[in-house]
């Protein structure tokens, strides 16, 4: 049985839903609601893949397969809902999804759970790819190129929903990521909870003990498919139409970089993952074509500076910042913050005018960046993108050595 729940979890819990519900509150548009729904499917999948990392030490490049094959299932069971006039509501498709997602893992988990560590993230992602590989094979289920098309608003209507505006669809959503938190945090410190951590750190030792490691990873692998499953339905949800695209090893790999990078093995960490990956694919790769530049050398950065995910370090900024209580603290952690900016936009304005060059422009064009004209000839601009880019590193690496014994006196880690 779990344990008793401790105040600063529940008002963490209380704080999480609120701010889930919150945008139903809000006059946001149609937009707005659409983004929030995506950022609600991006976090269940982040969160399915945490569930693994922190809790299994269990590398998964198969995520996207439970999450497409769940979109799938759910864009068929409402197009038969449909066809057919069966009372079933259109709300409860995440439902499906997550069910069929399930039923895949009964299929493929026993395959994958036999060895941890490499040999787990190598089957998944030979899976995923057999997976993906046999779409256009499977035209009856999976609708060759142009996917499966469904009509959200086709549904019985139930309890008010008919789908019909963008806060509805967010208001499902929302939902179904409470549902989701509420799984996470009722697993916790459950047998199963504990087993997973333990057979992470020694499985050799639990297999001793009684309890079979491979049985405790497929468990895992059951819960972490139905939150993908989640996801996908979602997805289907909004966009009514799932394709082959879906399934492939970019969308698994996006959803590990980002669960690594964000630290999300907790319900904050994979909603910072997930503002990251949207922002990301919606908002980056809209003004930029090297954005997948971009989120790779910020992962490169993490991984040698923050291991512990960007969570990781915001906690550790908050404990250092409660502990000392100095001034000096909150001004340091601003000249860092500003010493970075300038960095970055050294960086990327040569990032840029890289990416200008490589498109073969005339040397007399001009590239505007930041709402300034870059003359793409001009020496002085490229040497000015070079000086902006190392010095702003230079004053972040001097004011970061500044706050490094500041922020350990104060119990943080580094």
């Amino acid at each position: 049985m779990n344990a008793a729940v401790p105040a600063p979890a529940r008002g963490r819990a209380a704080l999480f839903s609120l701010l889930v519900a919150l945008p139903l509150a809000l006059p946001l548009s149609s937009a707005g609601f659409s983004l929030l729904s995506q950022l609600a499917s991006a976090w269940l999948l982040l969160l399915s893949v945490g569930l693994l990392v922190t809790r299994a030490g269990l590398l998964s490049f198969g995520q996207a397969m439970y999450a497409g094959l769940a979109a799938y299932a759910a864009a068929h069971a409402m197009n038969t809902i449909a066809a057919s006039g069966w009372p079933l509501p259109f709300a409860l498709a995440p439902l499906y999804g997550g069910m069929f997602a399930v039923a895949v893992a009964l299929v493929f988990g026993p395959i994958s759970v036999r060895r941890g560590g490499l040999s787990f993230a190598m089957i998944t992602l030979g899976l995923g790819l057999l997976v993906a590989l046999a779409a256009p094979m499977l035209q009856g289920f999976f609708g060759g190129e142009g996917g499966v098309s469904t009509d959200r608003t086709a549904g019985p209507v139930w309890l008010g929903l008919d789908f019909l505006s963008q806060r509805q669809l967010y208001g499902v959503s929302a939902a179904y990521v409470l549902l989701g938190a509420a799984l996470m945090r009722g697993l916790d410190g459950t047998r199963l909870d504990l087993l997973a951590r333990a057979v992470r750190d020694n499985p050799l030792r639990v297999a001793v003990s009684g309890a079979t490691p491979r049985r405790v990873r497929l468990q895992l692998v059951l819960v972490s498919a139905f939150l993908a499953g989640l996801s996908g339905a979602l997805q289907t949800l909004r966009l009514e139409q799932v394709s082959a695209g879906s399934l492939g090893l970019p969308q698994s790999s996006m959803a590990l970089l980002f669960s690594l990078a964000a630290g999300s093995g907790t319900a904050w960490g994979a909603l910072l993952g997930a503002g990251l990956m949207v922002g990301s694919e919606s908002v980056l790769a809209s003004v930029s074509q090297a954005w997948m530049l971009y989120v790779g050398l910020g992962f490169l950065a993490i991984v040698i500076w923050a291991p512990q995910g960007l969570s990781g370090v915001l906690c550790d900024l908050a404990q250092g910042l409660r502990a000392r209580r100095n001034p000096d603290l909150l001004w340091g952690l601003a000249a860092l913050l500003i010493c970075g900016g300038l960095s970055l936009i050294g960086a990327s304005s040569l990032i840029e005018l890289l990416y200008a060059v490589r498109q073969q422009l005339q040397v007399g064009s001009t590239l505007r960046l930041y709402g300034v004209p870059l003359p793409i000839g001009s020496a002085d601009v490229w040497v000015g993108a070079a000086l902006l880019a190392a010095t702003g590193a230079g004053l972040c690496a001097l004011v970061w050595q500044a706050l490094v014994p500041q922020l350990r006196a104060g119990g943080a880690r580094e």
